[in-house]
């Protein structure tokens, strides 16, 4: 009588946790939820100005939807509990192949160069998901920081810094981060005179304390007012060929009462305006909006995509069984 070996079920389930079509399963529903990101605009609540912009155009686009698809999770792809899972997934099938993999690395003499490839492949994708991780749980990035030139401003919530060189044209950061500049904002420092050459005070707000001088970023319109002339002056970057450093400013000037515009001319640089009685002088100084990033993953990100590029190309050049034969003694 023949006796049938019963068969070991934790094999079993290592095999199929090790598996191709595990695998790539895994790696299709990933490219599909990546995909979906560069369709569904995606979003964070971290700062409140930026998600209600977020909230405003989806909700143009999608209409009724939006709150569904919202609960649904599919405006925050990468952030969800499911795509988290499926990462933790392939780096757990990626381990138990690179266990197996090493294994054979070691059984199979004749056909080394062969098992070596998949070893660098799956190895570098393990370490690319593991600097993903550190870059998720440690890394951040702050957008839309308005600096001065020849000034340094503290990125918020952390302990760097960005600082812009006197031009406007080089930004200097805290080591370990990158801070790339997204664009020149025209930037002018304001005063205002009366005719007997007595400097009038500025205020940019009722409950502001009234200044002889203000230094504004152009990213926006502005307003001020010049309250012992009754003027308002609104400031507002114009569209048009402008150097690095400074742009184009419509100047737009105000009686109040009764709000009866008293003159209106566009200046770039150094300039002067002057209406009933009140010069306004204007200083162009240069500012940059700059992107500030830490990402303590990078070094691991970029090793493991070059080990997984190398591994699947080598793949491709020595298949199994197709591998040159070394000597024992060699390894």
């Amino acid at each position: 009588m023949i006796t049938q070996t019963p068969r070991d079920p934790w094999r079993a389930i290592w095999q199929i946790a090790a598996s191709d079509g595990l695998l790539v399963g895994l790696l299709l529903a990933t490219a599909a939820g990546l995909m979906a990101t560069a369709w569904l605009p995606q979003t964070s609540a971290a700062d409140p100005a930026a998600y209600a912009r977020w909230l405003s155009e989806a909700q143009t686009r999608f209409g009724g939807a939006t709150q569904t698809m919202q609960a649904l999770g599919l405006f925050s792809i990468t952030r969800s509990l499911g795509f988290r899972a499926l990462l933790a997934l392939i780096a757990s099938t990626l381990s138990l192949r690179l266990i197996e993999q090493g294994d054979r690395l070691r059984s199979q003499a004749q056909d080394r160069w062969a098992n070596l490839s998949p070893l660098l492949a799956q190895g570098g994708a393990l370490l690319l998901l593991a600097g993903l991780l550190a870059t998720y749980l440690w890394g951040w990035q702050s957008e839309g920081l308005i600096v001065q030139g020849g000034q340094q401003v503290e990125v918020p919530g952390t302990e760097s810094w960005v600082a812009l060189d006197e031009t406007g044209a080089q930004v200097t950061h805290s080591p370990g981060i990158v801070s790339p500049i997204e664009a020149h904002v025209p930037g002018v420092r304001v005063s205002a005179s009366s005719d007997a050459g007595t400097p009038l005070a500025l205020q940019q707000a009722a409950e502001a304390e009234p200044l002889t001088q203000l230094t504004l970023a152009l990213d926006e319109d502005r307003y001020f007012a010049i309250p012992e002339a009754q003027l308002v002056v609104q400031l507002s970057p114009q569209p048009g060929e402008a150097d690095e450093v400074s742009g184009p400013v419509l100047v737009q000037i105000y009686r109040s009462p009764p709000g009866r515009l008293e003159s209106e001319r566009v200046v770039q640089g150094n300039a002067e305006v002057t209406t009933g009685g009140v010069t306004l002088s204007l200083t162009s100084i240069p500012y940059a909006r700059v992107t500030a990033t830490f990402n303590p993953g990078l070094w691991p990100t970029t090793i493991g995509l070059a080990l997984a590029v190398i591994g699947v190309l080598g793949s491709v050049a020595w298949p199994a069984g197709t591998a040159p034969m070394m000597e024992e003694e060699a390894w």
